[in-house]
């Protein structure tokens, strides 16, 4: 099972890789200052066939910014640079990765009406090293 590997190593690929700096987190401290990112909800489905255990991977990343302009201008483009961030991962400790894709990236205002949200989603295809 590829259990939290694959969240490690997109924490270690968007740590200082964006605007948001090292704000990248799992669970977002309170007191944290705009702009930062979080690895969000993650869903992994077993492709093992007859041969050989697989993993399909489906996982979204968090952007998160408040300027004073009110502009979305900043969380999309900390969420571009964590597409690139992202797929630049190459490897996964104790695992191969075959393939990882960008799907979508959804950019909107959250109900507070002050902070600008972008969900940035990837696939990956994950097998044992």
């Amino acid at each position: 099972m590829i259990g939290a590997e694959f969240q490690k190593a997109q924490f270690a690929a968007l740590n200082g890789a964006t605007d948001a700096g090292a704000n990248v987190f799992d669970q977002v401290p309170e007191e944290n200052q705009f702009p930062r990112i979080t690895i969000g909800d993650e869903q992994v489905i077993d492709d093992t066939n007859t041969c050989q255990a697989a993993w399909e991977v489906f996982s979204d990343v968090h952007c998160w910014s408040r300027p004073e302009s009110g502009s979305k201008i900043e969380v999309k483009t900390i969420a571009a640079q964590a597409v690139t961030a992202v797929l630049g991962i190459t490897t996964i400790a104790g695992f191969s990765l075959v393939s990882i894709e960008h799907q979508t990236t959804r950019v909107f205002r959250d109900p507070d009406g002050i902070t600008e949200h972008a969900v940035v989603s990837f696939r990956a295809l994950i097998d044992p090293a």
